[in-house]
């Protein structure tokens, strides 16, 4: 009997999966990952990047430069960040942890809010 193979529906890792690699990312089908969508104050915006820029998992690779900042809004007295990895991967949540204190260190008076993407 000849066996087939599953279709895979879930990300592969690299692209918002759970241990993404360091080759970057694939936007699945050979497409690359779109950019974060970005909203807000320009240069408050590119600050809080970088302050996200120090949110790294335990091999050394940033949430930013990995691509899994997914948007980024930041209004008047809120801010709304959206990443790709499940809460439930196991450095999941430390990496939205990481996150949230990023953005509360960037943003003191501000209401912060870290979203996973469906």
């Amino acid at each position: 009997m000849n066996k087939t193979q599953p279709i895979r529906l879930l990300p592969e890792p690299g692209c918002g999966g759970c241990m993404p690699s360091h080759a970057g990312c694939g936007g699945g089908f050979g497409r690359p990952c779109p950019a974060p969508e970005l909203r807000g104050n320009p240069a408050l915006v590119q600050g809080v990047l970088e302050s996200l820029r120090g949110v790294v998992a335990a091999d050394g690779g940033n949430i930013v430069d990995r691509q899994l900042v997914k948007a980024l809004h930041i209004g008047a007295d809120e801010a709304e960040l959206t990443v790709s990895f499940p809460p439930s991967c196991g450095i999941g949540r430390d990496l939205a942890e990481g996150a949230f204190q990023a953005l509360r260190r960037a943003l003191p008076d501000t209401d912060v809010y870290v979203r996973h993407a469906v």
